[in-house]
């Protein structure tokens, strides 16, 4: 490097000229003497300024680096001992390159995760402190940014817990209360390491609409295939039993055996025959609802008013019963669209349930009421009856299940058909001993 030759030409010329000094002293030349000793301060002067200063912005630039200031630049001079600046430019360019390659890469990372549709956390095992968390995460849970996991123990225990309690390296299913809804995830969890500190990452993919879809299909290609094969068994049946049964009153007639008890017999029989064929013939039927391609017609709907005309029509019946009927809003002229015959045959069936659930209280009380929440429209009818177990809440949307001795359990099956047609979701929200409630959540449907 010059710098190095400039530095050494430099040192040498002050050892030399200082020789040439002691040499001259020794000849007691005294005035070559005094003037190679001044001669050589200089250098030496020149010699220690030049080393300082190299010193000096060494120094500055181990602080830059330290720092991690890249932005700086140092004056490119001609002069030899200014040459080294230009390697600390080179330095830091390189440096700044990196950087800005590293940073190219994390926003693109980044970018990615905030685009995909499964929620991200990450956090330090040992502090809870948050690493990472995307926007899917926080809108998926509906909860801020939070610094430190901990902030969730208080405000959404059931989320801190399944944070907390994940297993590595398994995919577990998980439902979690997210305000009106409930919703299925899928949940995964690894560790890694950086900078001797270990953190825990963590997926959610909300796939409550998939094995909605998919348990809907099921249900429907099995109801399609059984009452397909029910009613073709059946029909001719009570055909049958109705021809033989009409044969048997013409012979009675006809023959004037009126009396004869075995003829009463089987006449009997085949009325049995034909009546419970026809039974189980309309009770397929219903059934055939469910795989049924619904169109709703869809118009704009003020809820409140919509609960109001139910309200009008149940009030009488509920009366009877001792049951108080309330209709209550937070917002008066919430509007969504909606096929009002269908919404109103949920919400009947919501309150039949509902009737059923309060019998034994003896305050018996059931409340519907409209709302927006995140932009979306919604319908609840509450009660404060028995409330679900546990056992009949994983069971209730199944069809064909049903508590009700005289039920079909196509209810709340068709209920959630409905809703989806809507491109709702339905929820509930329940306790044993003190009640439940049926949300009806519209998809972004305001006016």
């Amino acid at each position: 490097m010059k710098y190095k030759a400039y530095f050494i030409a430099l040192f040498i010329l002050t050892i030399c000229s200082g020789c040439v000094a002691v040499l001259f002293f020794n000849k007691n030349n005294i005035h070559l003497t005094i003037l190679f000793l001044v001669v050589t301060a200089f250098l030496l002067n020149y010699s220690l300024r030049f080393i300082f200063k190299l010193f000096r912005d060494i120094d500055d630039f181990l602080e830059a680096i330290k720092a991690r200031d890249f932005s700086k630049r140092y004056p490119v001079s001609r002069k030899v001992r200014n040459n080294y600046f230009k390697y600390f430019n080179a330095v830091s360019e390189t440096f700044l390159s990196i950087n800005l390659e590293k940073e190219t890469q994390q926003q693109y990372l980044k970018k990615i995760l905030e685009l995909v549709n499964t929620g991200i956390l990450a956090y330090n095992i040992d502090t809870y402190e948050t690493l990472w968390m995307n926007n899917s995460f926080t809108n998926m849970f509906q909860i801020p940014y939070v610094k430190n996991i901990n902030w969730l123990k208080q405000r959404h225990s059931q989320l801190y817990k399944e944070l907390i309690d994940i297993p590595l390296g398994e995919n577990r299913l998980v439902s979690i209360n997210r305000g009106y809804r409930t919703v299925k995830m899928l949940s995964n969890a690894c560790t890694f390491q950086t900078n001797e500190k270990t953190y825990q990452l963590i997926a959610f993919l909300n796939v409550s609409a998939a094995l909605e879809d998919i348990e809907s299909g099921a249900w429907k290609g099995l109801l399609n295939v059984m009452t397909h094969e029910i009613m073709n068994s059946i029909a001719p049946v009570a055909s049958l039993a109705d021809s033989l049964k009409k044969r048997m009153e013409l012979l009675k007639k006809e023959l004037e055996l009126s009396k004869l008890t075995d003829l009463e017999d089987i006449e009997s029989a085949m009325e049995t025959i034909y009546r419970r064929s026809e039974g189980l013939l309309r009770f397929a039927d219903s059934y055939r609802n469910l795989s049924k391609n619904i169109i709703p017609e869809l118009q704009p709907v003020n809820l409140f008013e919509l609960l109001k005309s139910i309200s009008r029509l149940m009030q009488p019946s509920l009366e009877l019963k001792g049951i108080t009927l309330e209709v209550r809003t937070d917002n008066f002229i919430i509007v969504a669209n909606l096929d009002r015959n269908l919404i109103e045959q949920v919400v009947i069936n919501f309150i039949t349930n509902a009737t059923n659930a309060v019998k034994e209280k003896k305050e018996p009380k059931i409340i519907l009421f409209s709302g927006i929440t995140d932009e979306n429209p919604y319908i609840t009818v509450a009660d404060n009856g028995c409330g679900i177990p546990p056992e009949i809440q994983e069971k209730m949307f199944i069809p064909f299940f049903s508590t009700k001795k005289n039920g079909t359990g196509i209810g709340l099956s068709l209920s959630r058909e409905i809703v989806k047609l809507h491109n709702g979701n339905l929820q509930v929200q329940t306790k044993v001993g003190e009640g439940s409630a049926f949300t009806i959540l519209f998809g972004g449907n305001v006016k």
